[in-house]
């Protein structure tokens, strides 16, 4: 395996925050010559099982995650993070997160996760650090260095040697600020860095279809003034090619993904059946009742 891999991508699945349909990503994979790539959609796994077998029969290496919102310490707009799988142990473990999240930590439009919630529930994931969207990376937009520097530690207190740093280059506000002082957090903890790109969309020409998915969303109009301009014309199934181009200053961000890539394989199993424990009266069988 070699290149570069897409570690978080959003699908229809995502709803409002992703259009593309998972045919159409495991063909432009396979036609790019990428070797695995990540279904990471917003709190959720809907889209696992459908994405898993067209993969796998395309020959490319699915790995299985999501993005997920995490509240804030000041009851702020969650921030972002991204858990891969590494094997059925981190899938079992992200399921039994986001089914926290949706029954426990619903609160303005989101289902969010208490990052105490990962305390003994982190073993077989990785950590992506969610970028600019990260509390590491909207500390380091703030210039609080010594917040995000302790933030960064404490992510690695939880998921030990499976923590990554995330880096974009898609085109959105105050980016490259953001990833000049993420490299310098990383160079001085030690910490890894992950190249990733936040797909949304197949092509550039599926921006404006996913702008207004967006918008019928939020109730607004593409030509409102008020409404958030979060996304990018940039946001499509980048080539590795073009990744290379784009991180040709920082070769380890692109050769951590492949390294990623390597560290999961959740290998899934259908057509078992396994039905729940049924207690029966003593001296009869289940076939009796």
């Amino acid at each position: 395996m070699k290149g570069f891999v897409h570690l978080r991508v959003h699908s229809e699945y995502s709803l409002a925050d992703g259009l593309l349909r998972l045919d159409e990503l495991v063909v432009a994979c396979h036609d790019k010559g990428m070797p695995a790539v990540a279904l990471t959609d917003l709190a959720n796994l809907f889209g696992m099982v459908k994405f898993y077998n067209q993969a796998v029969a395309a020959g490319i290496k699915p790995i299985l995650g999501a993005d997920v919102f995490l509240r804030s310490d000041d009851s702020q707009r969650p921030y972002r993070a991204a858990l891969l799988c590494q094997n059925l142990n981190g899938y079992r473990n992200l399921s039994r997160l986001l089914t926290r999240a949706y029954s426990e930590g619903q609160g303005g439009g989101h289902a969010c996760l208490d990052k105490d919630w990962l305390e003994g529930n982190t073993d077989g994931l990785i950590a992506l650090s969610g970028g600019q969207d990260g509390d590491v990376g909207q500390l380091l937009i703030g210039s609080h260095n010594d917040e995000a520097y302790a933030a960064a530690r404490a992510w690695e207190a939880l998921f030990p040697g499976r923590f990554y740093v995330e880096l974009q280059r898609n085109g959105r506000p105050w980016q490259e600020e953001y990833n000049a002082r993420a490299v310098g957090l990383c160079r001085r903890l030690k910490i890894p860095l992950v190249a990733t790109h936040d797909v949304r969309f197949l092509t550039p020409e599926d921006f404006e279809a996913h702008e207004i998915r967006v918008c019928i969303h939020e109730g607004r109009t593409l030509a409102d003034p008020r409404r958030a301009r979060r996304y990018t014309d940039r946001q499509y199934l980048t080539s590795p090619a073009e990744m290379a181009a784009l991180f040709s200053d920082l070769p380890e961000a692109l050769d951590n993904t492949v390294e990623i890539a390597r560290r999961c394989t959740v290998a899934l199993r259908f057509g078992d059946y396994y039905l729940p424990r049924f207690p029966v009266p003593e001296g009869a069988s289940v076939d009796d009742v």
